[in-house]
């Protein structure tokens, strides 16, 4: 009784949000998520420099590391 009550309040509720959710075109998702991705990269660079051993050479810099992680994933979601 109670399960079907707020099931009759929730389902007008979930159809308004999903036919908002679909109404936004892909290509401004896609701007969207890419543009998050560039932000988390500045930040990432933003940061200091940490190295993963005492040597301090250019590609033991983790932040470069992050860095080609998320150029990657970028690179997969527009290829995807």
């Amino acid at each position: 009784m109670i399960q079907q009550w707020i099931a009759g309040i929730l389902i007008p509720i979930g159809g308004r949000l999903f036919s908002l959710a679909m109404s936004i075109p892909m290509g401004v998702v896609r701007i969207i998520f890419l543009c998050i991705l560039a932000l988390l990269a500045i930040w990432v660079l933003s940061m200091p420099a940490q190295y993963s051993d005492e040597k301090r050479k250019i590609w033991t810099d983790l932040r470069l590391l992050a860095l080609g992680v998320l150029v990657l994933q970028a690179m997969f979601y527009i290829i995807f």
